[in-house]
């Protein structure tokens, strides 16, 4: 059975390397080295074996169990995949979103055997706080429709569950600007972030 766990900021920010104190009191809290990942809103996703490197990517996936994988995030979507054969963490803004990292995390864990996959969804920005302008907005919504619904505010968590179709995702409905226990870019912290994290 896959271990999961999310942090809000009285954890500690996890912004930078995992060569620090964070870092230590989060892998010691999961049980299992945890390998992180040099995100940059790409559609590259990782499969990675040992915690020897920190892959440039927005998506890992693993079948060892004696690893863990974590995903940082402010205000974009933490998603965590759970099989029985293997796990992701994914790292799913606006960007991620259109480049369908999801669905390449998808893809590396089906590659290596996974059938039945679900989906759990951490802290971030909601629908009705993720304000963009009216362009951006046209954008994500002309290709991602579910995104839509308040005026110039996407609703990222909603394109996901389409884009993912046939997965079955769970949102703990958590909003990181709504809720001072999170940290939010749009809420002013520029460098703070929380994790998510999960093993098989």
């Amino acid at each position: 059975m896959a271990r999961l766990l999310f942090t809000s900021r009285n954890f500690s920010s996890l912004d930078s390397s995992v060569d620090n104190q964070a870092g230590n009191k989060l892998t010691n809290l999961i049980g299992k080295p945890v390998v992180f990942m040099n995100q940059s809103h790409s559609n590259l996703v990782s499969v990675v074996s040992d915690t020897a490197t920190t892959p440039d990517a927005d998506g890992l996936v693993t079948t060892n169990r004696d690893i863990a994988l974590a995903v940082r995030v402010a205000d974009c979507l933490p998603l965590l995949l759970i099989s029985n054969e293997s796990v992701s963490a994914v790292h799913v803004g606006r960007k991620g979103l259109l480049n369908q990292v999801a669905l390449n995390a998808v893809k590396k864990m089906k590659e290596l055997g996974s059938t039945q996959i679900t989906g759990l969804v951490g802290p971030h920005i909601c629908g009705n706080c993720y304000e963009v302008d009216s362009q951006m907005y046209e954008e994500i919504v002309k290709d991602h429709p579910a995104t839509g619904g308040k005026v110039n505010h996407l609703n990222l968590f909603a394109g996901l569950e389409s884009q993912l179709n046939g997965i079955k995702l769970t949102n703990l409905s958590l909003c990181t600007k709504e809720n001072p226990e999170y940290f939010s870019y749009r809420a002013g912290d520029k460098t703070g972030r929380q994790v998510g994290v999960i093993s098989l």
